[in-house]
């Protein structure tokens, strides 16, 4: 990964960012081709950290397609016919989002109202009148002039081999693009917003689909080893038991998924349904499950409760079948700095010490509609399709679902000062402050710290002269 602040500076350079990995990728199509026929492959894509680059195939012949790629990257050229093309095609891209499913747009606001920093898609598109080929090529030279690189190298490879490969781009990069290292100040990842009431809303629309959506998730906070088991295994139980009972039983919608969010080192329980109900009457059947999951928790047999322990932990100690899949664990470990490279081993031996009464204090804490500790944001995607619900309410419960109180605005102190205009009073008495302007709410709230390795960067180096297999 080539980590550089300038590519998500502001939504002018995420656009400039994702159309230089358009427009190389699309250079180098015609040569790589020829490398996919000999068994090698490559992957390059923008993030909001920078340009990731991978490289796989057989090991003798990597070097070769990571020289032709960093020939082309260091020497790259727009051309103006394929940069109005690819424009175009990203432009009519960032417009169709409105066309996406609501269970995707569900998605995607509640990642914007609890990224520390997203830009929104209007927010990109409000810039791409300057996107212009003299920009882009002005950019490139400004992504590449200061950078963090960073490496991994998994399979049929030495240490030497690996650090031979590392060396070649460093050299490459400082040689030809006079790039320098970043300061430390300047690698800092971005961090999540932490909750700090019991409940918020956020609410947008949909003018395509007749279906409406809605995303409801429990933040819980940091990840740790205790904390990541008991989320699992509570997921694990409640995965059969709420699809049976929201999209079978009770057939809200077709899309009903429950499972974990992680992101930025914070994670949560989510739960998404995609229905032709109006999403507050949904959110309301799902609390009810919700409500109902202490019975649950606590009518279940021991034995019961154990299947579900060694389920989780045999899924966790699957061999991966890929080795792009191993591959794939290391470089999330690297990308979050939190270096836990034997997460699986040492979380699984920690599952097996759980009890029932360790998973019932925790939903007790985080998920009960009474727990201390609950934060929830729920994202409305509501249908304003002539025959959605937002035009055509269909559901009988909905006006005594919420009961608004905008005229006592003035009094919600709290809410204004987090980007709320209005609070709302569900039918389980919990005061609900609804976001209506996500600049403001984030404004108004704190953010979680960064996580700590959980392996010090210094134990992890090596020594160059063994030669030893990277593992």
């Amino acid at each position: 990964e080539m980590n550089s602040p300038v590519a998500y500076s502001d939504p002018h350079h995420a656009n400039l960012a994702y159309m230089f990995a358009y427009l190389f990728k699309d250079e180098l199509n015609e040569y790589v081709y020829a490398a996919e026929l000999a068994g090698l492959g490559y992957m390059l894509a923008n993030t909001k950290s920078g340009i990731t680059l991978g490289i796989k195939g057989y090991s003798d012949k990597q070097k070769v397609l990571l020289e032709k790629i960093m020939d082309k990257l260091t020497a790259f050229k727009v051309d103006p016919n394929r940069f109005e093309i690819l424009r175009e095609n990203y432009i009519r891209g960032l417009k169709n989002f409105g066309a996406d499913q609501p269970h995707q747009h569900a998605i995607y606001y509640n990642s914007v109202v609890l990224a520390e920093k997203v830009w929104h898609k209007e927010e990109l598109l409000s810039c791409v009148d300057i996107l212009t080929l003299e920009a882009l090529q002005s950019f490139i030279p400004r992504l590449l002039a200061n950078i963090k690189l960073e490496c991994l190298v998994y399979g049929n490879s030495t240490v030497e081999e690996a650090t031979e490969l590392f060396d070649y781009v460093s050299q490459r990069l400082t040689k030809d693009c006079k790039t320098r290292p970043l300061l430390p100040s300047q690698t800092l990842k971005m961090r999540e917003v932490q909750l700090t009431e019991p409940s918020y809303l956020y609410e947008a629309k949909n003018e395509v689909h007749k279906s409406s959506s809605v995303e409801i998730y429990y933040q819980c906070g940091l990840q740790n080893t205790r904390s990541n088991m008991l989320l699992e295994l509570l997921a694990q139980i409640i995965q059969e038991p709420c699809f049976h009972q929201l999209r079978t039983k009770e057939q809200l919608g077709y899309i009903v998924f429950s499972g974990l969010r992680r992101s930025n080192i914070v994670q949560g329980l989510r739960i998404i349904v995609q229905s032709d109900r109006h999403p507050k009457y949904v959110e309301d059947r799902v609390e009810k499950y919700i409500a109902e999951l202490k019975q649950v928790i606590q009518d279940m047999s021991e034995e019961e409760f154990k299947s579900h322990q060694e389920a989780l932990a045999a899924k966790r100690l699957e061999k991966p079948k890929k080795l792009s899949s191993k591959n794939g664990k290391f470089w999330a470990e690297i990308l979050s700095e939190h270096l836990h490279f034997d997460r699986d081993n040492i979380e699984v031996e920690e599952l097996r010490k759980l009890t029932k009464d360790d998973i019932l204090n925790f939903y007790t804490e985080h998920i009960a509609p009474s727990g201390e500790q609950r934060r929830k944001l729920a994202c409305h995607v509501v249908s304003h399709h002539p025959e959605g619900a937002g035009k055509n309410p269909s559901d009988p419960l909905e006006d005594k679902a919420t009961t608004s109180t905008d005229d006592k605005s003035a009094d919600q102190d709290g809410a204004q000062k987090s980007g709320s205009e209005n609070t709302e009073k569900p039918a389980n008495d919990e005061v609900v402050i609804k976001v209506k302007n996500i600049a403001q709410f984030k404004a108004g709230q704190p953010l979680y710290p960064l996580g700590k390795p959980f392996t010090p960067p210094e134990n992890l180096v090596r020594n160059l002269q063994e030669k030893k297999q990277i593992p």
